[in-house]
């Protein structure tokens, strides 16, 4: 692989290093379909489901397609959270039992197992923590989505997968490691010193190859800031809040909390209070719990 030198300046220290060349959008989409081939399956199965005229054989027929994929979602089924004690071994009876829209919510958390199948050295990150953030951030999105007037089933997977980039990432370069909040407080500004482009970057462009809506590449890209653009990102600031709110449980990730500070301006870009995200917060928390008892 080539490599180039930069200088890398933190808080007045002019550090050399020798970067890897910046990753580039065929490597990414590469990369990406290699890691998570569930999340693709999960971004073409959004229009199905919102599509009336679907029937369950088009559902059964898509998710077939990848055989883990499949054998995860007939195994979630059978979790208690569904209120049945009749086992069940087959994908039409999984999709039966559950509904379309909590079959989205499975497909999602198996395309999250695939990607947390190893721990991150380039983060520092185990594989456990990531999937607890993904998960937690996913619950809080979707609550969060209702009192800000957002698509909960959306902001549901901006949450899931927005850590896909960091996962990319590491496979690229595992040579590179985040030396720590100490040194760079914000593991963006490090993500784009050293590979030119942040996780957030990464993971919407990806999603937007496999063509998910708007909302969630829009989201995922300007998680860190709603207002970067000039026009007002509401997916973007109810996934930025949901974050914050993962982060409250105790689940948040090295090098980002100062992103998730709560300010007036999120607040009233989502149309909520303090009291609202609090009241939804304890939602959430049950709402996690619940994702990962049936997982």
């Amino acid at each position: 692989m080539l490599s180039r030198t930069v200088n890398c300046t933190e808080q007045g220290d002019v550090q050399s290093t020798v970067l890897p060349r910046p990753i580039s959008r065929d490597q990414i989409i590469h990369l990406g379909g290699k890691l998570a081939p569930a999340a693709l399956t999960l971004s073409r199965l959004r229009p199905l489901l919102a599509d009336p005229n679907t029937d369950l054989t088009e559902i059964v027929s898509l998710i077939r397609l990848d055989p883990a994929l499949t054998f995860q979602v007939v195994r979630m089924s059978n979790s208690v959270l569904f209120g049945t004690h009749e086992r069940n071994d087959t994908l039409e009876g999984a999709v039966g039992r559950v509904g379309f829209m909590e079959v989205y919510r499975l497909v999602g958390l198996a395309a999250m197992k695939q990607l947390c199948q190893r721990d991150l050295g380039t983060y520092r990150l185990r594989a456990a923590r990531l999937w607890e953030n993904s998960v937690a951030t996913a619950a809080a999105a979707e609550v969060l989505a209702l009192p800000a007037g957002a698509d909960a089933g959306l902001s549901y997977a901006s949450g899931l997968l927005r850590n896909l980039g960091a996962v990319i990432i590491d496979t690229y370069s595992p040579g590179k490691v985040y030396p720590g909040e100490a040194e760079w407080p914000l593991v963006s500004e490090w993500e784009k010193a050293v590979f030119g482009v942040t996780s957030a970057d990464v993971t919407a462009t990806l999603l937007a190859h496999w063509r998910f809506p708007s909302d969630v590449v829009d989201a995922v890209r300007a998680q860190y800031d709603p207002f970067a653009d000039p026009s007002s990102n509401l997916s973007a600031c109810v996934l930025n809040l949901a974050c914050g709110v993962a982060a409250g449980f105790g689940l948040g990730l090295p090098g980002e909390a100062r992103h998730w500070i709560r300010t007036e301006a999120k607040l009233q870009l989502g149309g909520m209070t303090d009291a609202v995200v609090e009241r939804c917060s304890e939602n959430a928390k049950a709402h996690y719990i619940a994702l990962c008892a049936s997982v």
